[in-house]
């Protein structure tokens, strides 16, 4: 298995969490990190989450009308007001 770098922003609280869980099983962050992802990720094939449960490409968004030429104008008065 080759090594790879995952640099991510998580909540302070979050950290914190997994900073007691690594103290608590005498592991460092990245091994705690990478063994609780594998966990999750073995809970979500258990469970028989696909791809197409979580796709949204199928999603209907809601129809917004067109500017009319009233709004239109009115932008383009305030983005000239702001050069």
């Amino acid at each position: 298995m080759s090594t790879a770098v995952l640099n991510v922003k998580v909540d302070e609280a979050l950290k914190e969490k997994l900073r007691h869980y690594a103290e608590v099983h005498n592991e460092n962050l990245s091994i705690a990190t990478e063994k609780l992802l594998l966990i999750a990720f073995s809970a979500i094939e258990e469970v028989g989450v696909s791809a197409v449960d979580i796709d949204s490409q199928h999603t209907e968004e809601s129809v917004v009308d067109a500017l009319t030429p009233k709004e239109i104008k009115a932008l383009r008065r305030l983005l000239k007001k702001k050069k």
